[in-house]
């Protein structure tokens, strides 16, 4: 099964705040994942990169 997550990025001067969430239609959203970090787009690959570490190959994360 396929999933969407949104992710979110909150940018100021001195730090990136990256969020990833899981929209749930008849539910409150998950949040996967929310970091801060400094303002540098490799971050953001790295978030992502460790996003699609977490949750596996088979697409599945335990709450």
């Amino acid at each position: 099964m396929n999933r969407i997550l949104k992710i979110a990025r909150d940018v100021h001067s001195t730090n990136y705040n990256l969020c990833a969430m899981e929209p749930v239609l008849d539910g409150e959203d998950r949040i996967i994942a929310n970091i801060k970090v400094t303002p540098d787009n490799k971050n953001v690959l790295q978030f992502i990169e460790s996003l699609k570490n977490k949750l596996g190959p088979n697409d599945s994360y335990s709450y």
